[in-house]
């Protein structure tokens, strides 16, 4: 069975979205669009995942629960929570709190980091700014989501931009044995020469939303079976 997907979006938690990406907006749109599965990935901050989980739950869509990290090196990786378990949630925003450092954040030159409620209203901001590296190496945090039984997933690995390949020019040996790997529709990197050639990944094509009309159409699909084996086994 084909599921269509958006495992790549913000929320308003992140500086850089729209306010109006809360979570009855972002689910009612992928629905609009015919998305079976989702997932919100925040940058370094899991604070409004508890509400989209209730939403989804709520309007009957497959969601996956992630974190959009950025490592000491300016990589970011893409994190999915196993089995929605709201107490590992919170266990890993502990981490990420010690691991980012203080910088305020300015709103008038990054935007809000709103949280939200299930009712799409702000009960709060989150104080520290988001867009930043965590002191974690990627190897760090690779070891930390094998710990947690995370799904790791480096993110837009084709992008010059904090991607793996961009900014390594080499998939580090501990990540070789991915299942996942995430590539943008802005392609600036001629990456498959820089993969081993024995290796079947699949490729990952999300929308990195932050804005309700960049979610994904219904274009990118998984095999059920091969989402449900690696995201909820």
């Amino acid at each position: 069975m084909k599921l269509y997907y958006d495992l790549h979006i913000h929320s308003l938690l992140s500086p850089c979205a729209d306010n109006d990406m809360t979570p009855h907006n972002i689910i009612n749109m992928a629905k609009l669009k015919g998305l079976d599965v989702i997932s919100v990935t925040d940058h370094n901050c899991t604070l409004n995942l508890e509400s989209f989980l209730e939403v989804a739950n709520l309007l009957d869509i497959l969601f996956i629960p992630g974190v959009e990290i950025e490592t000491e090196e300016e990589i970011h990786v893409l994190l999915y929570f196993k089995h929605k378990d709201v107490c590992i949630i919170r266990e890993f925003q502990g981490i990420i709190e010690k691991h980012l450092p203080f910088i305020k954040l300015r709103e008038d030159i990054y935007g809000n980091q709103y949280i939200v409620d299930t009712q799409d209203n702000v009960i709060g901001s989150y104080e520290k700014l988001l867009l930043q590296p965590l002191s974690l190496s990627l190897k760090q945090i690779y070891e930390i989501s094998k710990f947690y039984n995370m799904v790791f997933v480096p993110a837009h690995i084709n992008r010059q931009s904090f991607g793996v390949i961009g900014r390594l020019g080499f998939l580090p040996e501990e990540l070789i044995d991915l299942t996942f790997l995430e590539v943008s529709k802005i392609t600036e990197i001629e990456f498959a020469k820089f993969l081993p050639q024995n290796r079947n990944y699949v490729f990952l094509h999300s929308s990195d939303a932050h804005h309700l009309w960049e979610i994904n159409e219904r274009e990118f699909f998984i095999e059920s079976d091969i989402l449900y084996t690696i995201f909820f086994d």
